[in-house]
């Protein structure tokens, strides 16, 4: 069973590596962001092999680009690890009983690491990953038997209607249209529960914000990604909000 977990980091070290290639590439905005060879941001040498390997090719050249000795970026190993640990986190927490449970939820992971990043590059969720994504999610929620149909319009109706409001009524100044989109897709893996998976997503984003302003790097006026925080919330209450539910209610 150690084995099969070992596997699995690796194989999210991998789709961390890939995550990089594909969130350049889609803001680029160039084509065959699927295909065709990596090449050094910097002096677009193309990269060999060795180069690529997740994590260890950071290291064994030694933070640089052995072409041109540019610095290699920290999110690079940054971004890889963070997937290749919460793939690992994610396999524990499903098991193996149900392999297509297991898949369903380790591309959410996938997109969750992916789109995460992105916002905080970016200040942007991309179309081209949310949409599709937030199909698949109620797709698989439905056919898995995660959620039932009442329950995914709820969960979907509630935070779509909550955040368009806040961006209606804001003028997109409070949050974007993309905050609007992860709503969708975490409606669809919550249902009933993504009131919990919002409080959880407003505490971390104002825990983060907390200590920014005392630390004195943010301001009242910096602007932050939201998304990490949402898909935080949503990964927890994937897992727990069952538990935190019945824990909630029985506080009542």
């Amino acid at each position: 069973m150690q084995l099969f977990y070992l596997i699995t980091f690796f194989i999210g070290l991998g789709f961390g590596s890939f995550s990089s290639v594909v969130i350049y590439r889609l803001h680029a905005k160039q084509k065959g962001i699927f295909f065709g060879r990596s090449k050094c941001p910097k002096c677009k040498h193309t990269l060999d092999a060795i180069d690529l390997i997740p994590l260890f090719g950071y290291l064994i050249n030694k933070r640089k680009c052995k072409y041109c000795k540019a610095p290699i970026s920290f999110h690079y190993p940054m971004l890889e690890l963070t997937m290749g640990l919460l793939f690992l986190t994610t396999t524990i927490l499903v098991g193996f009983n149900n392999i297509l449970l297991l898949l369903f939820y380790l591309f959410i992971t996938f997109v969750f690491v992916l789109l995460s990043f992105y916002d905080i590059f970016f200040q942007e969720i991309p179309d081209e990953i949310s949409l599709p994504t937030i199909a698949l999610a109620g797709i698989g929620s439905y056919f898995l038997q995660i959620h039932n149909g009442s329950d995914l319009l709820i969960g979907f109706l509630i935070p779509v209607v909550f955040f368009g409001a806040l961006f209606l009524g804001s003028g997109g100044k409070w949050l974007g249209g993309g905050d609007i989109r992860i709503g969708g897709i975490m409606g669809f893996l919550l249902g009933k529960y993504v009131l919990i998976g919002l409080f959880f997503g407003y505490l971390f984003g104002s825990i983060y914000s907390a200590f920014g302003l005392m630390s004195g790097k943010l301001n009242r006026k910096s602007p932050i990604a939201f998304g990490p925080f949402l898909f935080a919330g949503t990964y927890v209450t994937i897992f727990w909000g069952d538990k935190i539910a019945k824990w909630y209610l029985g506080m009542m």
